[in-house]
């Protein structure tokens, strides 16, 4: 995989977006990217909506592209100032998924703030990052929190499918000094089956231990076959339902990032509202990056 060439930060002025301008400038610092791109999309509807008030004055228009092209420069001017990496504005129009999604295909990398402008509208319809995860293949990073410096724990949720893979595989680019923690949470089947023949408790107790030896040994080999760098990395095997326990272990281990695969081993996954990246994005307290 190759490492992060160029980033793109969408902003829309919240206080979670100018978040997620200063890491992706605090990223391209550190890791000596060689562009980035600080994004701010005009809704083309919400223009549409205000010809009502203003008529179809073409000047009125460039006066409102303007005073947002100024926001978006002193903003990079800030950013600039506190990171020493230069994000270069742009401003476009249109419908705002798609102008993201579209510029996107051009970066590395895509940064987002978690919450938007509009939190009533993010409740109806969902956040801006989740809605855009379906739309990209680039990775998406959604931040949470205010960067103070790069990332130190990072957890990398993996279930042994190429994603996971591909995930371990970019938290290291992502942060190459981090601790990494490669976290495998299982169901074990054949336990919920015992329990429900009547099994005893020994015969219970014997299946579920044996179940989490394997898991361990197969964590082990996962690591490794990862490659170099497995120094920084810690592997946690957790039994439980997966969308629930990643949040409690990041919280748990002060984890600053999550990292995981936007698939995983079963596709049916794309299809539920409860799937495990969604769950990470919405109830996780730190920075989560979704790798596709």
């Amino acid at each position: 995989m190759r490492g992060i060439q160029s980033i793109l930060a969408a902003t829309d002025f919240s206080s979670y977006s100018r978040y997620a301008a200063e890491r992706a400038a605090m990223l391209g610092a550190t890791l000596a990217i060689q562009r980035g791109v600080l994004l701010h999309v005009l809704e083309q509807s919400w223009l549409e909506n205000l010809k009502q008030f203003i008529g179809s004055s073409v000047k009125a228009k460039r006066k409102i592209i303007k005073n947002a092209s100024q926001a978006l420069d002193e903003l990079a001017d800030q950013i600039r100032e506190v990171s020493g990496f230069s994000l270069e504005p742009r401003v476009l129009t249109g419908n705002t998924l798609d102008a993201i999604v579209e510029a996107a295909s051009d970066f590395s990398l895509l940064v987002l703030g978690a919450r938007g402008a509009h939190p009533v509208r993010a409740l109806a319809l969902g956040t801006t990052s989740q809605r855009l995860l379906g739309k990209t293949g680039q990775p998406v990073l959604v931040v949470k929190n205010k960067p103070l410096t790069p990332y130190t724990r990072v957890l990398v949720a993996v279930d042994f499918s190429e994603g996971s893979r591909k995930a371990l595989e970019y938290s290291q680019i992502i942060a190459p000094e981090a601790t990494i923690i490669v976290v495998h949470v299982f169901e074990p089947v054949l336990e919920k089956v015992l329990v429900y023949s009547g099994a005893s408790e020994d015969v219970i107790h014997e299946s579920r231990m044996k179940a989490r030896m394997q898991t361990e040994a197969q964590l082990r080999r996962f690591i490794r076959k990862a490659g170099t760098g497995s120094f920084h990395r810690v592997g946690v095997v957790v039994q439980g339902h997966a969308p629930f326990k990643l949040p409690e272990i990041a919280r748990k281990r002060d984890i600053e990032l999550i990292v995981v695969g936007k698939h995983g081993r079963w596709r049916i996954e794309e299809f539920l509202l409860g799937s495990v990246t969604l769950h990470v994005l919405s109830q996780s307290h730190c920075d989560v990056l979704v790798v596709d």
